[in-house]
């Protein structure tokens, strides 16, 4: 009676103790099959009185009782998980480290689990006492653009037959971004970008960069714009009256469709001019707008628009490049000057989507594609070329205008 009474507080410790720590999760699929295969077999036992099945099922409870024992106690760490550097160019490896710290009363060995993309790195940690430490370091391979997941750290136990499998998290997921190609581009070098000043518009305004006219003096206006030898040349107050003027505004629009491209190689080139483009152009304070064929991109700053084209990926169906040039247009009338950048797509569609723009946009296109020579063509005022390699951008686009 003893003994009953002993194991009967047994269980109820171990079902309070599991109570509430996702216990159904925790068994794994060998544990729910260990279960069955117990249940059925004590069914048959008993029911028949078969001893072979009876020392089956008592063989199966024996053995997910001990794998719960051995997983009871709860890995306890402090966690750091840092990225040497959140951003990473494609081709440099992205490296960071995992800190382990024990905490007050020690920290049972752990098997700590590190996901990475669709990988899961894996290490053992032996016990740690209070304050003691073990640290991880490790390196991610970056052959392609894109954002990576990484974490977050967790510490998993499991009995060594693997019935039970307890995961506790100990820390949030970060994400590493790998940056595009780049090619570096000089605005002023290669001139596709003529209008410092900004392109002029019909409002007249008393102080800009673009002068205009004269006119006479009205209350109001800035002393300054006063032109003074013709107000001494005709005895009236005469000032200078000016064209408001437009920030230079790039227009960037990519094509996403996959079947622009002829490899996904192309479509990875493509996206590097897009972000060359991009970077250039912020880096000298231009404004710049882009626009897939998904909608238009948001980003902040130059950082912002590489983080956003690590997230661009190639769609199946969607509209076509006049399409996107109407919308894109529409959103953007400020815009000076824009960019096509496709796969081989036709000369004739390019022209198509440039007469939907604005006419006094000036417009090209870059057609990226490893079957094609590097080439430029004009098509009435629309300049289309033909870019096979990223490092030949900055010669293709040497003297646009």
């Amino acid at each position: 009676m003893r003994f009953l009474e002993a194991l009967g507080e047994q269980v109820l410790t171990l079902r309070q103790r599991v109570r509430g720590i996702g216990f159904v999760a925790m068994v794994t699929p060998l544990g729910w099959a260990t279960l069955v295969i117990g249940g059925v077999s004590a069914i048959i036992g008993w029911s028949h009185g078969w001893l072979e099945f009876r020392g089956l099922a008592f063989l199966a409870l024996v053995l997910f009782v001990v794998a719960v024992l051995l997983t009871l106690r709860r890995p306890s760490h402090d966690v750091l998980l840092e990225l040497h550097q959140p951003r990473v160019p494609a081709g440099d490896p992205g490296l960071g480290r995992v800190l382990l710290r024990g905490r007050p009363g020690g920290t049972p060995a752990a098997t700590i689990e590190l996901p990475v993309g669709r990988a899961v790195a894996r290490f053992r940690v032996a016990s740690l006492g209070e304050n003691d430490e073990h640290e991880e370091l490790f390196s991610i391979p970056t052959r392609r653009r894109g954002v990576i997941p990484v974490g977050p750290v967790r510490a998993v136990q499991a009995d060594p037959v693997g019935l039970i499998r307890r995961t506790k998290v100990f820390s949030d997921p970060m994400e590493l971004f790998v940056h595009p190609r780049m090619v570096p581009l000089e605005l002023a070098a290669v001139g596709f970008l003529k209008d410092v000043e900004g392109i002029t518009t019909a409002n007249l305004s008393s102080s800009d960069v673009s002068f205009h006219a004269l006119r006479d003096y009205v209350p109001g206006d800035d002393r300054r714009a006063v032109h003074w030898r013709t107000t001494a040349r005709t005895g009236r107050l005469m000032v200078r009256q000016f064209e408001e003027t437009m920030r230079a505004h790039l227009l960037l629009m990519l094509s996403t469709l996959r079947s622009d491209y002829a490899s996904e190689d192309d479509f990875e080139t493509a996206v590097s001019v897009t972000a060359s483009l991009a970077v250039a152009a912020l880096r000298e304070e231009r404004q710049v707008s882009l626009y897939t064929f998904e909608g238009p991109v948001a980003f902040p700053n130059a950082m912002g628009a590489l983080d956003e084209l690590c997230r661009v990926t190639q769609i199946d169906k969607g509209p076509d490049l006049s399409q996107v040039a109407l919308r894109a247009g529409h959103d953007t009338p400020g815009a000076s000057v824009a960019a096509f950048v496709t796969g081989g797509t036709d000369p004739a569609q390019l022209r198509a989507a440039q007469l939907v723009l604005p006419p006094q946009v000036m417009t090209f296109a870059l057609r990226v594609s490893s079957d094609l020579e590097m080439a430029r063509r004009q098509l009435g005022d629309l300049t289309v070329l033909d870019l096979p390699l990223l490092d030949q951008l900055p010669l293709v686009m040497r003297g646009l205008s």
